[in-house]
């Protein structure tokens, strides 16, 4: 059809199948505000409560357990394309914003009881990318019709995911040096990606020539996942091992929406179209892979500690997320129109180092470095290019992560200050010509543009046992 000569032309502005979205990397997180500076590479040594993430084992071995309160963070997200839409011009967007990453709470419920119970809500996933882009320019955009026309064209895209775990974890302490334990999460994902475009063309002649066009999904999903741990102490050394389950989804629905409607003079010979199409209901599934971690703490002196961690990830072969019910178009009823949305994941390892430095008894600083490699197979379809079988998957880039900061301790409290940082960056596939016949896809492609993601998170983290008088309290009505 020849209406795709004009929907081609929106990609010389955004060929976005790189938009922000990180479920593909597994290291992005981290949780706890000394697993956060050591940048999650305590699997063998954890000591705060992120022991409920990256070893429920742990919990068992960590002294003096009590209701507390972890890090708040703070990020400061921006994207810039270079040399986006051509003649060098860039695309930029920042955001700042608070983003809690874990509440979590340990009990011990007797005195003498070799098991350990704690409790956390922590958000896995949080990603929220939207851009928009406006241009006006004169140039012969409409093939068929003789002439510069005054065209203004706007695209706003859209992608977001967000996943909150929640559950609770139980470790026993087999011996005083030797424990193992299970973190079991409930999970609640929501996700959404859309693309509109909105073009308009005036010719000599004063006719109008109107393209829009939207197509998006959403998806709501529960599952359950677990993750068994297993820790050993020595006098100058802390070992870890982890597995994590695949994610088992429960239950969950789907939503898409397509619309397409289309108007040219009539000496265009370009066909006019309306077609819409609006479905829920639909059935959905969403799988994580199984994971196996390992992890070491050696204690180089009294007041140095140098962690060593690493994880593998396992690969998920492609699947259907949702599929949409193929339906026809209303001004063409023998054209049909088809979309399902896919996710697939290659296996890939990360690690990480981490050093503590006890200047004393009251300051700690913490330094760490992790790898985050990009999970995502070769050859994705983007989901802006209007195939009818595309991708989830967005970033294709292999991030680092880097750390610093401080643990200040007090009577009753500790005080952590930090900060992170994490950049990343991609190739950015641009068009840069049209196509002069009915072929869409005879468009020369240019590999020389690149999207930058760049992201500081700023740790201010209070650990206050406030409930530490109530919970000992309840316990004396309990037993």
């Amino acid at each position: 059809m020849k209406l795709y000569v004009i929907a081609t032309l929106v990609l010389c502005f955004f060929y976005l199948d790189k938009s922000y979205g990180q479920s593909n990397h597994y290291w992005t997180r981290n949780y706890g505000s000394e697993s956060m500076l050591l940048n999650g590479s305590v699997i063998g040594g954890v000591t705060d409560l992120g022991a409920v993430y990256y070893n429920p084992a742990r919990l068992a071995l960590t002294e003096n357990p009590a209701f507390i309160i972890s890090a708040d963070v703070y990020e400061l997200n921006s994207y810039r394309i270079e040399d986006a839409i051509g003649n060098r011009k860039d695309l930029k967007q920042s955001s700042f914003g608070g983003a809690p990453s874990l509440a979590a709470g340990t009990i011990d419920m007797k005195e003498k009881s070799r098991s350990t119970f704690a409790y956390a809500i922590l958000l896995r996933y949080d990603n929220d990318f939207g851009f928009s882009y406006r241009d006006e320019v004169t140039r012969n955009v409409l093939p068929n019709v003789p002439g510069d026309e005054l065209f203004e064209g706007e695209l706003n895209v859209t992608n977001n995911l967000k996943d909150q775990w929640f559950g609770g974890s139980w470790a026993y302490k087999l011996k005083d040096n030797f424990s193992f334990g299970v973190s079991l999460f409930g999970s609640r994902t929501e996700g959404s990606k859309g693309n509109k475009f909105d073009m308009t063309a005036l010719d000599q002649n004063k006719d109008i020539t109107k393209y829009d066009y939207s197509r998006g999904y959403s998806f709501q999903s529960y599952g359950i996942l677990a993750k068994f741990g297993a820790a050993y102490s020595t006098d100058h050394m802390d070992l870890g091992m982890t597995i994590t389950a695949p994610r088992a989804h429960l239950f969950g629905k789907g939503s898409y929406n397509y619309q397409l409607y289309f108007a040219a003079p009539d000496d265009s010979g370009i066909e006019d179209i309306y077609t819409n199409d609006y479905q829920s209901d639909l059935d959905i599934q969403l799988k994580s892979p199984l994971s196996i971690g390992m992890g070491a703490s050696y204690h180089l002196a009294e007041n140095k500690v140098i962690h060593f961690s690493a994880e593998y990830f396992g690969k998920i072969s492609t699947y259907n997320i949702l599929e949409a019910a193929p339906h026809e178009m209303q001004s063409k009823p023998d054209s049909t129109i088809y979309f399902s949305l896919t996710d697939s994941r290659k296996s890939i390892a990360n690690a990480g180092v981490g050093v503590e430095w006890f200047l004393s008894k009251k300051v700690s600083f913490y330094g760490g470095f992790s790898t985050d490699f990009n999970a995502a197979p070769e050859n994705t379809v983007s989901f802006v290019t209007q195939e009818s079988s595309a991708s989830n998957i967005s970033f294709d880039a292999n991030f680092y992560h880097v750390a610093g900061g401080v643990l200040l301790k007090f009577k009753g409290a500790e005080f952590t200050l930090g900060a992170t940082h994490t950049s990343g960056n991609t190739d950015f596939d641009k068009p840069v010509n049209f196509p002069t016949g009915d072929n869409p896809s005879d468009v020369t492609i240019a590999n020389d543009g690149r999207m930058l993601w760049d992201r500081w998170q700023f740790i201010v983290s209070f650990s206050v046992p406030f409930l530490k008088d109530y919970v000992d309290k309840l316990e004396e009505k309990i037993f």
